[in-house]
């Protein structure tokens, strides 16, 4: 038995994805980074999700640009 992908979560991730609020992936980072001040480095996964929902930016595109080796440089040259 074979299943296939939910129609409804491909629509909702391309809603999602599609969504102008891209243009708050910056503030979605602070906010996931706040987080994980909050609950601990144990529970980032759960930060990023949470904040992935508060901005409405798709989970994975978030968490590729906490991953971008660019993010971090400017990250912390900003905080220095």
């Amino acid at each position: 038995m074979k299943f296939s992908k939910s129609s409804f979560i491909e629509n909702y991730k391309k809603k999602i994805y599609d969504s102008p609020e891209l243009e708050n992936i910056d503030e979605a980072i602070s906010y996931a980074f706040r987080l994980t001040d909050a609950y601990g480095i144990m529970k980032i996964n759960k930060a990023i999700l949470e904040a992935s929902i508060e901005y409405k930016i798709d989970e994975s595109v978030l968490r590729e640009q906490i991953n971008n080796e660019s993010f971090i440089l400017n990250e912390r040259n900003s905080n220095e």
